[in-house]
């Protein structure tokens, strides 16, 4: 199991280009968002500018539940998903801080009485007289310091707890909402209850915060020399890719389709592609009519993301391929030195237009009452001579 995560960031197509980017976000995120508190607290205006100092933090977190999603959905058999699809980064990242924030909310409000009952009694708007005379002759003279202790410590305990809990149901709602990619589904008491109730994700979870502490250990005193910044992304990373695999057997997630398909050789629909049809062997050549989409999906799951099926695939947009030649071919119907077979234009415009009735070489030009201006742009008679018919050798003989 801590095998198969910890490999994640190798099998990586573009391992290298993952761990410098996803350091970088984590860097930003590190020192953007307390400069961007900082200033808020100074100047509250500049709470309009969360969308911008918080983007490396959201894209950060939206690349995490990507992790999620493909640990859940295959195992990260492709590896690290790529940085790619920023604005679903953005927005997944941004759902992922509010959901933390709605399990949070409990708490904030426990915290929210605490301080509102002390400002009560410190304003005097509260009089604890009565209650502190009854516990002293109840419980002797020493009775109130003894009472607010305890008190004290037990709220202690109830925070550590919910934190702890928090802890724990927290990656389950996250991989929740990584399975299906909406929000609503986190907040499922008994989606989230299954995945936390499962002994793999128990197990799984318990790795995973073994992982997380002595990863964070041996990244801490190489932050100041900047080498345990992507010391301390690649770790979150093996942790998340933890939290899909042992959710993945409490709820089903999206099938993943590779993100770089590879197709052999002799396959059909690499023949296909390195040798475009002829314009007679397509139906929709003959009829003039443009080429449908290979893949009429409005949308795919590629490696943990949901991206349009018209965007760009995660090789071609991390640089890694260019899809010239024959894929373009294949998807478009125009061939690798971009003739279109089913194009057909006019001589002296390059206007495409659809062939005129008839054979094609001036069958029917009596029926128009004219001569075709092609024929006699190129200095042919108007009488149908058929320029494509093979014309014999002169026998020098």
């Amino acid at each position: 199991m801590i095998r198969g995560a910890s490999s994640v960031l190798p099998r990586s197509a573009d391992a290298a280009g993952v761990l410098v980017v996803g350091g970088f976000l984590t860097l930003l995120a590190w020192v953007a968002t307390p400069v961007w508190v900082g200033g808020v607290l100074a100047v509250p205006p500049l709470v309009v500018l969360a969308p911008l100092a918080l983007a490396p933090a959201f894209v950060l977190r939206g690349y995490l539940v990507r992790v999620v999603a493909g640990g859940g959905a295959t195992g990260n058999r492709e590896g690290a998903p790529p940085f790619v699809a920023w604005n679903e980064l953005y927005r997944d990242g941004a759902k992922s801080v509010l959901l933390s924030a709605l399990l949070l909310a409990p708490l904030a409000l426990l915290f929210a009485v605490a301080a509102l009952a002390f400002a009560a009694v410190e304003t005097g708007a509260v009089d604890l007289a009565p209650a502190t005379g009854l516990a002293e002759r109840a419980l002797g003279p020493r009775s109130a310091p003894a009472v607010l202790g305890a008190g004290g410590g037990l709220l202690s305990v109830a925070v550590a707890a919910y934190l702890l809990a928090f802890a724990y149901v927290r990656p389950a709602a996250l991989a929740a909402f990584a399975a299906s990619g909406r929000l609503r589904d986190a907040l499922r008491p008994g989606r989230v209850a299954a995945v936390a109730g499962s002994a793999e994700y128990a197990t799984t979870w318990l790795v995973a915060v073994a992982a997380l502490g002595a990863g964070y250990a041996l990244a801490a005193p190489l932050v100041p020399l900047v080498a345990g910044v992507p010391l301390a992304f690649a770790v979150r990373v093996v942790a998340h890719a933890l939290y899909g695999r042992g959710a993945a057997d409490a709820i089903e997630f999206d099938a993943a389709e590779p993100s770089e398909p590879a197709e052999s050789a002799d396959s059909p629909a690499a023949g296909a592609s390195e040798s475009p049809a002829p314009p007679s062997a397509s139906p929709t050549a003959a009829s003039g009519a443009p080429p449908e989409p290979a893949d009429p999906s409005p949308d795919r799951f590629d490696g943990g993301s949901r991206r349009s099926a018209t965007e760009a695939s995660a090789a071609v947009q991390t640089g890694r391929t260019v899809p010239i030649g024959a894929d373009r071919g294949a998807r478009t119907g125009v061939d690798s030195a971009g003739f279109e077979w089913n194009a057909e234009g006019d001589v002296e415009s390059g206007d495409e237009r659809a062939p005129p009735p008839g054979d094609g070489h001036g069958g029917d030009r009596a029926e128009r009452g004219g001569t075709d201006r092609r024929d006699t742009d190129r200095g042919g008679a108007a009488d149908g001579f058929d320029w494509s018919a093979p014309v014999d050798a002169e026998d020098k003989s």
